[in-house]
């Protein structure tokens, strides 16, 4: 019976969500909301204690139908509390929580200082919801429709989830107005890399090397800038904090013009090793060679000594010969006659007398002439 009630509603409020996602196209603000729960499954749900004095800290009395009451701390500023339920059997929940006080450990924790209800509405699906956000998101441009996703994501907000159409306040209402206003500033504000797709982009960077750089957005953290993420930027939008942004190269563009870094510095190591090689196998060689030019000197030198040694040893001969061709008879005879005392006087005589020796030598060598007779 209730199962058939819930599909009815649906059918009724696919019909509502067509016409109030034309309404949702308007970019009207968003004045109220509230969660639709899955049939028996876990749906996580945000109440608010709408707390109005200086409370920083204090305990909820929460009450869901059908289950027993549970308490929960709530902190500032928004003292909200995330609560599971699984309805069963049932088109409408209904939620109640007062404070309540308490005392942990000896800790007292004051009682929160108000009460409220929501109700939720069971159904079979949420065709009807998915199809009202899908047009609300249609109607933005892609960047934006991103933006919006990102910020209630990480509000934690399931906006596929939300009836916009429920006239009930939710804690979500004001994420939800927030993310659509805060994602206009986000987009609206000046990126370093202009109207180029932020992913990759033709630049120069300082010194004018020409490569691919992306663009990325940052934050201060411990006094310094420092790179974060987009969803982390939204998130700095959404809570009024400050960002920026800025240009760097590319992972892949750095790491291949280091790689060709690397690999003009190898050739060039390589070049420059070649070329002292090259430089000391040429020192080596010249050495060799005027070891072997010293070599090849002291060997014509030495080949120069002994043949001039070997001519003055010729020249000594010749003139020897020479003088030796150029003594006097006398002193060849007298040599003659020293190697041979027998030799016959006569016979040297005649050949003496031949030769026309000088009349001295022939009268010394003449026998003694005999007195003639008176």
């Amino acid at each position: 019976m209730h199962s058939i009630s819930i599909r009815e509603r649906a059918i009724k409020g696919r019909v509502f969500g067509v016409i109030f996602s034309g309404w949702l196209a308007c970019a009207c603000p968003v004045m109220a909301g509230q969660y639709q729960l899955l049939a028996d499954q876990a749906n996580a749900v945000v109440i608010a204690a709408n707390v109005q004095n200086a409370e920083q800290v204090c305990n909820l009395d929460i009450s869901v139908q059908g289950r027993p009451a549970i308490g929960r701390e709530v902190q500032a500023p928004y003292f909200e509390a995330r609560i599971d339920i699984t309805p069963q059997d049932t088109e409408l929940v209904t939620v109640t929580w007062r404070g309540k006080f308490k005392r942990v450990n000896g800790v007292a924790v004051n009682a929160c200082p108000t009460q409220g209800q929501a109700q939720f509405q069971v159904v079979s699906d949420n065709a009807q919801l998915r199809a009202v956000w899908a047009g609300m998101f249609s109607q933005m441009v892609p960047a934006k429709a991103e933006c919006v996703r990102t910020a209630l994501q990480s509000d934690r907000v399931r906006y596929d989830w939300f009836d916009l159409s429920d006239k009930q306040a939710s804690p979500e209402d004001w994420k939800i107005q927030r993310a659509l206003t805060q994602c206009d500033a986000f987009l609206a504000r000046k990126k370093a890399w202009g109207e180029q797709t932020a992913r990759s982009f033709a630049c120069v960077l300082p010194g004018g090397l020409k490569t691919q750089c992306e663009g990325y957005f940052s934050a201060i953290e411990n006094g310094k800038a420092q790179p974060i993420s987009r969803e982390a930027a939204i998130q700095q939008q959404l809570e009024d904090k400050a960002w920026d942004t800025g240009v760097r190269e590319t992972a892949a563009a750095k790491a291949g013009r280091q790689k060709k870094e690397q690999a003009l510095k190898a050739r060039l190591a390589a070049e420059e090793a070649a070329s002292i090689k090259a430089q000391e196998e040429a020192r080596i060689r010249e050495e060799q060679e005027a070891q072997e030019a010293k070599v090849v000197q002291a060997r014509e030198r030495k080949e120069k000594a002994e043949a001039d040694h070997v001519r003055r040893l010729k020249e000594l001969d010749r003139l020897e010969q020479e003088r030796l061709e150029k003594r006097s008879w006398a002193l060849k005879q007298l040599e003659k006659l020293r190697r041979d005392p027998k030799v016959d006087a006569k016979a040297e005589e005649g050949k003496s007398g031949k030769a026309g020796a000088p009349a001295t030598d022939a009268a010394e060598i003449k026998p003694e002439a005999k007195p003639e007779a008176k």
